[in-house]
């Protein structure tokens, strides 16, 4: 046997090496090279690492679509790719170079710093295409899309192009996430939320007009009062002018308790009531007096320091009512002041700093919060603070918080285009179901997207700009014809000493680059070399299949979109699969600090990667999975049982001489019996489920009915015909041997997709010994279904006949006889009509599994004593104060109370109120009648008739005499075919017993003689007890 054992640390390696050295997944490519074209869009990791757990369950559930899209014949686009550009990379550069920001970095050299990144990005890329590998995927990793190659970067260029010519491109003023910590301005999708706890504090505005009297507001960033430029009311609240302690205070009516209570103000009165209408235009003086550090047309704005109306940012839920608005430090308070003509201000640079802002200058955004409340306790305007815990964004590369700031970006004009994808939305297939309406809900609050980046490692931003002329650029060429020089790199800082000169103007380009967001979002046709190749593009666009994890909701999935509606005005993808996290087993997100991360490779290193896929595939669409070693290694377990099934069906056809890939179909089937049919519908029934799931991309959801086969075939088929296979006819034989073989066989073919690895090296021991001509299991096509091998009615009884057989075994192990030990009798009691048919139909498989003379199926157990006990806690629950008369009833009414629950319930009056006790009311306990024990199953009960008889302890000694001259046949090293002569020594007693059993004996045991005596020299020796005589057996192989 090519593998003997299942030792995953040495197979998988040598399978990997044989798909390599055997070019196993490319002789499949060119098999299919003239079928159905199917567009797998790989989603680009990102090149930082090695890579981590998430990885490999990504890329198992994505190659299990790739090997089934390949059996079923498909020309599968299966093109690796990387994200490569952006600040995980700028930040491994920096630490590895000990750089700090961005000064550091301009020293250190920019273009010694971008090459830097290039060699880190391919670097990495070389060792997570080894890492995918080894977890047995099957893209094709021998030209990976790369974001920083020229083709690549020129066709995000075409994008911008694109946008421009349809006037979608513009450069605005906004106030956007900014990340002190990187130096550049953050997409909401590039934010994760910490829960923290910051300090609040209620501020005081003195009215202009009436200096005792005060506006206030209560904030959570200390830092933007500095810059507040107006303080924003609802025209619809009611507010209220209050005495507090001799000043006068406006608030929101609904607050006023609320604000006076954190105030500490212990004497307050309500002086007069107004709708928020009344206070537009009021003004205020600032309490920090920074009025000469604003520019000057602002400080000339006749609106600056007055009262804005707005009911779509203003409620009483919290605070005051009042909200103190610093355009430049807020997108609300951008949007306020945009529409009454307020320009945002901010005076925060790159690294948090405020800069030329008198006192204030040199301290740092949110960082300093504490010398700002200072400066404001300071002026007197300070009320009150207090800790406050909320939800703050941090940057996701970074780790820091994050700020707002004003900067110039350019944008996507794509709020416009929100009814359009939502419509397109709906004809794409989500799994889970609803991934489709969480990304429905993302694309509502779609957002125009700002695509610039202040960093160095990115694609270029394509735009050559003079005073506020602005030449965008579309492609390398383009670029030449224009400037008439040559472009020698795409990266910074080469590209910009490209100029343009146009009607006598110089052109630089803008410094930025652009969003990474831009290469993922345009990986749909850079995946197939679009532009620069059209026929790919024309034959394949749009993807059939996208799978990513459920954070890509509002990333990837949604960049994919908006780039591709804007290119072409129509989605990039048709199905989409979304899995979630990985967590530690207390469900905790893994993470360094916590220190609970599970590598992949001490994963694979423990149990293999066929454990790890088997493991996590299962997990539901959607749904995190938290990591749980026994489950781990219960997967592990499960694939050793096939492994075991597939060397059993090897041994036995080695030992009979069976060759089942050679023996008439038609004859086998005709053959079966019902065991043999069961199983078969189970393989045809599985290949249909399996397949129509994969059809469907409920990949999560064909492990399930895999498992299942794989046990129905160990556990209930081959234990079925254990005997017909060792002491049946010539035939029976040949009908067990085809249809082990053959379901296996079919079992493989699907259970690739899961476990390749060791479904190969099973297949690889049955090319060597059944001579098959495919040279890989995958090189098979998806098993055909047969329609009229399906038997939904034999699957149906089978799965309640094992239900008995459960019970029943258990039943026998309370009488403590062990299933050697034959039965006089088993019942079954039931009055389900189905377990009466299975019963009927099954008999025989239920007498051979439980060693039974005799199966009965009747409706009531004579002699059976059930008593019953009022559940006390459920019926008071239920019933209160009739409690203790419903109890008293059930006390005195216990025969017809236990005959009703036979039906379901039992139903009587209580004071006038029907009652109804159901099973889960009472305690019931049922003893069996003398001679027999009992277990339930799901319809009903199993008796085990204990009484034993001579006939039945001699049949039950023969077998275990039986038993053990297999065990020691085996420790002898003897094979299944070897013949052996068998001499046995007992009591005169037990010699009678088993001399009826002989010819049972000797068949079962592969001896050509049994003689009761002594043996001879030279003979295998060997005694032990059962049930207290003694036995001593000699044997010799022939």
């Amino acid at each position: 046997m090519k593998y003997e054992s299942y030792n995953h640390t040495e197979l998988e390696p040598s399978i990997l090496k044989f798909w390599e050295e055997n070019k196993i997944v490319e002789k499949l490519r060119e098999r299919n090279k003239n079928g159905e074209k199917f567009y797998f869009l790989k989603g680009p990791p990102y090149t930082s690492g090695r890579i981590h757990l998430g990885h490999a369950w990504n890329m198992a559930l994505k190659d299990m679509v790739l090997r089934y899209k390949r059996m079923k014949g498909f020309k599968v686009w299966d093109r690796m790719g990387y994200d490569m550009h952006g600040l995980p990379t700028e930040v491994k550069v920096m630490k590895k170079f000990e750089l700090k920001n961005k000064e550091d970095i301009e020293k250190f050299g920019v273009k010694k710093f971008t090459e830097e990144c290039g060699k880190f990005c391919v670097e990495m890329m070389g060792y997570m295409n080894d890492d995918f590998k080894r977890v047995g995927a099957t893209l094709d990793f021998t030209d990976p899309y790369q974001p920083i190659t020229q083709s690549f970067m020129e066709a995000e260029w075409w994008l911008i192009k694109q946008a421009h010519k349809k006037g979608r491109l513009y450069q605005g003023l906004r106030t956007m996430h900014w990340d002190a910590a990187t130096q550049t301005s953050v997409a909401k999708h590039e934010l994760e939320y910490k829960s923290v706890t910051d300090t609040s504090i209620f501020v005081k505005f003195q009215l202009v007009e009436k200096p005792n009297t005060y506006f206030i507001i209560w904030t959570t960033t200390p830092w933007t009062i500095p810059l507040n430029l107006a303080v924003m009311v609802n025209p619809e609240l009611d507010y209220v002018e209050v005495d507090a302690d001799g000043e006068k205070w406006i608030v929101a009516k609904s607050l006023v308790e609320s604000v006076m209570k954190k105030a500490d103000v212990e004497n307050h009165k309500i002086l007069r009531e107004f709708k928020g209408e009344e206070m537009e235009g009021w003004t205020y003086h600032h309490p920090l007096n920074l009025k000469q550090h604003l520019p000057e047309e602002l400080q000339t704005n006749p609106k600056l320091y007055s009262v804005l109306l707005t009911k779509e940012f203003v409620d009483d839920s919290a605070g005051t009512g009042l909200v103190h608005s610093a355009p430049g430090c807020g997108p609300e308070d951008y949007e306020v002041g945009h529409k009454n003509g307020i320009p945002p201000f901010n005076c925060v640079n790159e690294g948090g700093l405020f800069e030329n802002f008198g006192s204030l200058t040199g301290l740092k955004a949110k960082d300093d919060d504490k010398k700002f409340i200072a400066e404001i306790e300071k002026s007197g305007a300070l009320i009150t603070k207090e800790p406050y815990t909320h939800d703050y964004p941090y940057g996701e590369r970074s780790k820091e918080p994050v700020i707002f700031r004003t900067t110039k970006q350019w944008f996507f004009k794509v709020e416009d285009l929100k009814e359009k994808m939502l419509a397109a939305n709906e004809n794409i297939t989500w799994n889970p179901k609803a991934a489709k309406n969480a990304y429905r809900s993302w694309l509502e609050n779609l957002r125009d997207n700002s695509i610039t980046k202040q960093r160095y490692w990115g694609t270029a931003v394509p735009i050559w700009s003079c005073e506020d002329e602005h030449i965008v650029v579309g492609s390398v060429k383009e670029l030449e014809e224009l400037s008439g020089q040559k472009v020698t790199s795409m990266h910074i800082p080469e590209i910009d000493k490209i100029t343009i000169t146009k009607d006598g103007k110089t052109f630089k380009r803008m410094p930025d680059v652009l969003d990474v967001w831009i290469d993922a979002g345009t990986a749909s046709w850079n995946c197939l070399r679009y532009p620069e190749v059209k026929e790919d593009f024309e034959e394949m666009f749009p993807a059939d299949f996208i799978l990513e994890g459920k954070d890509q909701i509002r990333g990837w999935f949604n960049l994919l979109m908006i780039a591709s509606m804007l290119a072409f005005e129509k989605p990039s993808f048709k199905n989409v699969v979304m899995h979630g996290f990985i967590n530690d087993n207390s469900g905790e997100k893994m993470s360094k600090s916590l220190g609970n991360i599970i590598a992949p490779f001490e994963l694979i290193k423990k149990h293999g990667a066929d454990t790890l896929r088997f493991y996590t595939c299962q997990t539901s669409a959607g749904m995190d999975l938290n990591f749980s070693w026994e489950e781990a290694a219960h997967k592990s377990r499960g694939i050793s049982i096939l492994w075991n099934v597939h060397k059993l069906l090897i041994n036995l056809c080695r030992e009979q001489g069976i060759k089942p890939f050679e023996l008439d179909a038609t004859k086998m089937h005709e053959a079966m019996d019902v065991e043999e049919r069961y199983i078969v519908s189970k393989v045809h029934s599985t290949i249909k489920k399996v397949g129509d799931l994969m059809d469907d991309y409920r990949l999560d959801e064909i492990i399930a009915p895999l498992e299942d086969l794989f046990l129905e075939i160990s556990r209930t088929y081959i234990q079925m015909v254990r005997d017909k296979s060792a002491t049946g006819s010539k035939v029976e034989k040949e009908v067990v041997a085809y249809t082990l073989a053959t379901t296996v066989l079919e079992l493989l073919k699907m259970f690739q997709l899961v476990v390749p690895f060791a479904s190969e090296a099973m297949y690889q021991n049955f090319k060597e010994e059944f001579g098959f001509k495919e040279e890989s299991i995958s090189h098979f096509t998806w098993p055909e279904v047969n329609e009229n091998f399906i038997n939904a009615e034999i699957e149906s009884e089978m799965k309640i006949v094992e239900q008995i057989i459960t019970s029943g075994a258990h039943a026998r192990e309370k009488a403590k006889l062990g299933l050697r030990w034959p039965i006089k009798e088993l019942l079954v009691v039931s009055n389900n009509g189905s377990v009466k048919k299975s019963v009927e139909n099954l008999k025989e498989i239920i007498k051979g599994q439980l060693n039974t003379k005799e199966v009965r199926i009747i409706e009531k157990m004579e002699g059976l004593k059930v008593t019953i006990k009022p559940n006390h806690g459920a019926i008071g629950k239920e019933h209160g104060k009739l409690s203790p008369s419903i109890m008293k009833h059930l006390s005195s009414n216990e025969e017809k109370v236990v005959l009703a629950l036979e039906n379901g319930s039992y139903k009587f009056e209580v004071e006038s109120q029907e009652i109804e006790i159901t099973q889960e009311m009472l305690h019931i306990s049922r003893e069996s009648p003398q001679g027999f024990t009992s277990s339930e199953f799901k319809e009903g009960d199993v008796y085990v008739n204990t009484e034993r008889t001579k006939a039945l302890e001699a049949e039950g000694y023969a077998r275990e005499v039986s038993r053990q001259v297999q065990q020691k046949r085996k420790d002898a090293g003897l094979e299944k075919i070897d013949q052996i002569t068998l001499c046995v020594d007992t009591s005169d007693e037990m010699k009678k017993m088993l001399n009826a059993h002989v010819d049972d004996i000797v068949e079962k045991v592969g001896a050509t003689t049994l003689n009761f005596g002594v043996g001879s020299e030279g003979m295998e020796e060997s005694d032990f007890k059962v049930k207290g005589h003694d036995f001593k057996i000699w044997f010799k192989r022939i």
